[in-house]
């Protein structure tokens, strides 16, 4: 990790340092720089992010209700032995309600959002044909922001932002499967198909199903123990 995590300036702008620090460190939990058990030391994590313990200790408590860190008076706080239970729990949450985003999506697309989707698509399938994983991550976001945008509903859009980065970490350890790439862009086409058709149940169902599928294919290969 970087000496001094919140030398970002915009982000310290645009976000409270209770928010920034709340985000790095539950990045840092579920990309598991800090693997189950490791005790997060308030005073040591304070002194790292150039901090007061009190906005530390905030971030800590808002972890702590997503089931990603334990706290036990007079021992301290430690990332949750059960942390994959609770990212798997979280994602079958947010299938949910991107599946409404997309229903939502396919009621109120305009033509010209259809044609912003549809380049993204596009993009897709050229970074899937030269299995760039890099670029897949990114446009893979693009795809389901701009879902979420055209759904135009703030509250689903909030809700789904707030938990965004479980998605991002699902995403990347399902890439690293080779045979996901394909798959994977099969299933956003058929989401963007449906939503094209503006076909409300069938892009609710498709989106649904690709990403619980994509929970299932990451337990199943032993990216996550249960």
């Amino acid at each position: 990790m970087d000496s001094n995590p919140l030398a970002d300036e915009n982000a310290i702008q645009t976000k409270s340092i209770r928010d920034v620090v709340y985000e790095r460190l539950k990045d840092a939990i579920i990309s598991e720089q800090y693997k189950p058990g490791h005790h997060l030391k308030e005073r040591e994590l304070a002194k790292l992010y150039g901090i007061s313990t009190t906005p530390l200790k905030e971030a800590l408590r808002r972890l702590e209700q997503e089931g990603l860190v334990t706290t036990s008076a007079r021992r301290g706080t430690f990332v949750s032995s059960d942390i994959m239970n609770s990212v798997e729990e979280i994602n079958w949450a947010r299938s949910a309600l991107e599946g409404v985003a997309a229903r939502l999506a396919a009621l109120k697309i305009s033509d010209d959002e259809i044609s912003q989707l549809g380049a993204v698509v596009d993009q897709m399938k050229l970074f899937t044909k030269q299995k760039n994983v890099e670029q897949l991550l990114s446009v893979n976001a693009d795809f389901h922001k701009l879902i979420r945008t055209c759904a135009k509903n703030n509250y689903i859009f909030q809700q789904i932002e707030a938990i965004h980065s479980f998605d991002r970490s699902f995403r990347k350890k399902a890439l690293a499967h080779e045979d996901e790439l394909e798959r994977g862009f099969q299933e956003h086409v058929q989401i963007y198909e449906q939503i094209c058709a503006r076909n409300a149940d069938g892009a609710e169902h498709a989106m649904i199903s690709h990403i619980r599928r994509t929970i299932v294919f990451i337990k199943e290969s032993g990216e996550i123990i249960l």
